[in-house]
Parts: structure tokens; C-alpha cells; sequence
């Protein structure tokens, strides 16, 4: 099978957007662009949910009879939906409004028990505002005898601490929910290819010390409003386990069986693949992705185009192979793949080396290669 070199992945790092086959009559848009990086965020939620006219629009109804409850709605805005800088943002301009109701909340207490309204006032309440956000009452006056607070004043104080602590308990859920959502463990290829014996999809997991177990892996196609399920080539609905090295190529055969034979490849406008697994912690994985057939009639759209027009090329499903990613190096006298930086070796009735081999197998992973498809000629294919 043919390797790309190194040499291979500079010119494919060192040349911009091009065309990497000859265009033809049937390509769709972007087919034949060549990505010069690996393009992860187009799998990303967002794209996968705008990238079909913003996920969808509810036409002569009202959003709010979507809603189940407002506690819900604003809990999924707060956990889930919202960035975390504006949620740090939230944080920051809800502690100082507190602070600026609660001096105006003890200022109209002040004016209701007769006393003047003035800047004197006003300096006092807001300091004796900031004892409500857990700030001691000595750090704000010193050791000096004051004027101790009223009935209705210590009332508000006590209810103005409560509030500050139930928004602390809140922000502290919000925070221990977003902690508790799964990490992204795993990234697939931007792109999927295809050719006449199979669908390829490639993943990896982003952290080599990280051990996936029981992957279930589930492939779909989409044509027309029908959903095909793509059972793996293994004939299995998964993996056991798979090691953070080594990039995962997952395959669907394309055979007199296959819904893809069956429906043809131009039928088909685009491909979904998710994975569910529990990493070597113990912790859930989800993962999802989804690729466009760009002869396909989504990927033909403006709208479509117009989400990615000026970002990195949508994910397609492209008719060829992946370029290669390994180079093999068991021992350092393997013959024609010796690394320069290994000694030298003899050839005798047995190979031996000048000094004695230590540690474990080494495999070197051309990562400037996970993102590179070589397309090919689609011309008389049955897909």
C-alpha cells in the first residue's frame, strides 16, 4: 500500500485552497477543496445545528408553548446553552447590582425612619450593603463604636444575606453541572470518504494516555426524509477498547447488501456517525458527526453555503481514500524503515544491533496527515 511522506504533508500544508482533481461537470460546491488543517470545530454543536437553516423554524406558533417550564428553560440556558464567559459575566453584573439594590433598599429604610436623604447616607448604606456579599463588617468600619442598626434594618440585612446566598447556591449548581458534563474525548476527520467497496470515517482520541472501552459506534444516511442504518463492516455494533495513539477508521461495506448500493450515492445528501464510550476514568464519551454529500441538494443550498462561506470547508463525504498515517518501528533494525536517529545495524544469519534495544515498540503517527483525502475519478462507479 502506498505511504505518504513527510515531503507529502508539507506540500499539503504549504499549498492553500486548490483543487486536488479535476473538476467536473457533476462536482458540488467545494467538492475538490483541499483543507490545510484538521478542521476540528466543523463538527462542532453549533454547526451540526445551524449548518440545516438554523435547526429549524416554528412557523405560526409560538416559542413559549415549546416550553414545559421557565425553571427548565432558564436551567438549560444557564448549564448548557449559555457561553462560559458570559456566565462568568452573569455572575459578575448580578454580584454588583446586589450590592446596588441592597444600598437602595437600606437608604429608602433610612428615609422611611426619618432621616435626611444625603450623600453621608448614601456612603453608609453602601458600605454596610457589602456585609450581604459575605464581607465582614470589621473589614468595612474598623474597631470603632457606631450607631447599631434598627429593627427594620437588621430585617432587611438578614434577608439581603439570605438572597446573596441562595444566588451563591445557585452559581455553585451551575458550575458543579457544567463540571459534570462529559469532556470531549475523541475527534473525527472533517471529512469522510467512500469508494466502491467502502464508507470510511475516521476518528481519534485527542488524549494518548486516554483508553476508550465499549465503544458503540451507529452510522446513518440520510436521503429524502428516509434513515438507513450503516452497520460497521465487523459485522458488530462496536469496539471493546481502543488506545489514544491510534487513529480509528471506522467502515461500512458497500455491497449488494448496502442501503448506499441500493439508494445510490447521489441519493444520499448526508452521513451521521456518533459514538457513546466510557473512557479509563470511568466517565461517559458522547461524540457526533456529520457529513454532506456535496452533490447533495443541502449542500447545493445558498443558505447552506452562506453558514460556511467564510469559515472552514463543510464536512463532506468525498470519493477516495485517507492518506496514510503510520510508519512502523518495532526495533530499530527493521529493514528500510530505520529512523535517523537510530544506530546502525548489521546483517549476519541473524540481524543483530551495535547497541541493545530498550523500551517499548515505538509507532509514528503522521498527525499532518489525519485531515488529507486523495480524491479519485468517480467515473463508471456503481456508487
Amino acid at each position: 500500500m502506498r505511504k505518504d511522506t513527510w515531503a507529502d504533508v508539507e506540500a499539503a500544508k504549504a499549498t492553500k485552497y486548490e483543487m486536488s482533481a479535476p473538476l467536473s461537470s457533476k462536482a458540488g460546491p467545494r467538492e475538490y477543496e483541499r483543507r490545510l488543517a484538521h478542521d476540528f470545530n466543523v463538527h462542532s454543536r453549533e454547526n451540526i445545528i445551524n449548518s440545516t437553516s438554523g435547526g429549524g423554524a416554528y412557523e405560526g406558533v409560538d416559542d413559549c408553548q415549546m416550553s414545559v417550564s421557565l425553571a427548565e428553560d432558564v436551567w438549560h440556558l444557564l448549564t448548557v446553552d449559555m457561553s462560559l464567559q458570559r456566565l462568568l459575566a452573569l455572575e459578575i453584573v448580578l454580584e454588583f447590582s446586589f450590592m446596588l439594590i441592597s444600598s437602595v433598599l437600606l437608604c429608602v429604610i433610612a428615609v422611611c425612619e426619618g432621616n435626611t436623604l444625603d450623600s453621608e447616607i448614601m456612603n453608609q448604606k453602601l458600605l454596610l450593603s457589602l456585609t450581604t456579599v459575605r464581607i465582614s463588617s470589621d473589614s468595612i468600619y474598623g474597631w470603632q463604636e457606631r450607631a447599631p442598626s434598627t429593627k427594620p434594618e437588621i430585617a432587611m440585612l438578614a434577608l439581603l444575606g439570605w438572597a446573596h446566598w441562595l444566588l451563591l447556591s445557585v452559581a455553585g449548581a451551575v458550575i458543579v453541572a457544567r463540571a459534570l458534563k462529559p469532556l470531549q474525548q475523541v475527534v473525527f476527520a472533517p471529512d469522510c470518504v467512500y469508494n466502491d467497496e467502502f464508507l470510511s470515517i475516521r476518528m481519534m482520541i485527542l488524549r494518548k494516555h486516554v483508553i476508550l472501552y465499549d465503544l458503540q459506534v451507529r452510522i446513518q444516511a440520510f436521503s429524502g426524509g428516509e434513515i438507513m442504518d450503516l452497520p460497521l463492516s465487523t459485522g458488530t455494533t462496536g469496539y471493546a477498547r481502543w488506545t489514544g495513539v491510534f487513529p480509528l477508521t471506522m467502515k461500512h461495506n458497500i455491497d449488494e447488501n448496502s442501503p448506499i448500493t441500493k439508494k445510490g450515492m447521489d441519493k444520499i445528501t448526508n452521513i451521521a456517525v456518533t459514538v457513546t464510550a466510557i473512557d479509563s476514568d470511568g466517565k461517559p464519551v458522547y461524540a457526533v458527526a456529520e457529513y454532506y454529500n456535496p452533490r447533495g441538494w443541502i449542500a447545493g443550498r445558498p443558505e447552506f453555503q452562506g453558514w460556511f462561506a467564510k469559515k472552514a470547508c463543510y464536512p463532506r463525504m468525498l470519493r477516495g481514500r485517507f492518506g496514510d498515517q503510520f510508519r512502523f518501528f518495532k526495533v530499530p533494525n527493521d529493514s528500510g524503515m530505520r529512523h535517523p536517529t537510530m544506530p546502525e545495524t548489521t546483517h549476519d544469519d541473524q540481524a543483530t544491533v551495535n547497541e541493545p534495544v530498550t523500551g517499548p515498540p515505538v509507532f509514528l503517527l503522521d498527525f499532518d496527515n489525519f485531515h488529507v483525502v486523495h480524491n479519485e475519478p468517480d467515473a463508471d462507479s456503481p456508487v
